[in-house]
């Protein structure tokens, strides 16, 4: 599972004065995705709290950009806890949700390559719930 936070990294000053965090670096996924397939979308999503985003997958390199609230993250068998700042890579056909913890919604930023036919989008799965096996990191200002 990948997960990244601009606040860890150092700045690259861009454009003379813009500070750029390259979470996922220009170019960093280039052979991954040239040729076959195409940027798909951005977009802002919710979970309130006690519910779970329905497990699925798709043909995609899907990225979600923790906004607000505390959540446990789901990839296959893997789950981490996520909080604002933090960026999950989802892999190509992999199994994934991600549900709040405690009484917050969750908040966040999708954006997604995809390999997918005109028409594809995603289908929903099994996923047995996994727990973290670390705990969650303090809330961050």
């Amino acid at each position: 599972m990948f997960i990244k936070r601009a606040d860890q990294l150092e700045p690259e000053i861009v454009h003379d004065t813009g500070a750029v965090y390259w979470i996922v670096p220009e170019g960093s996924m280039r052979d991954e995705t040239e040729g076959a397939s195409f940027f798909d979308f951005v977009s802002e999503f919710t979970v309130q709290p006690g519910a779970q985003l329905q497990p699925h997958y798709h043909d995609t390199f899907e990225f979600y950009y923790i906004l607000s609230g505390r959540a446990i993250m789901q990839i296959e068998d893997e789950a981490n806890h996520v909080t604002r700042g933090d960026l999950v890579k989802i892999p190509r056909n992999a199994r994934h949700t991600i549900w709040p913890t405690g009484d917050e919604e969750i908040r966040a930023l999708c954006f997604s390559t995809s390999f997918q036919a005109s028409g594809e989008r995603f289908v929903p799965c099994d996923l047995p719930r996994v727990e973290p096996e670390q705990s969650p990191e303090p809330v961050r200002p």
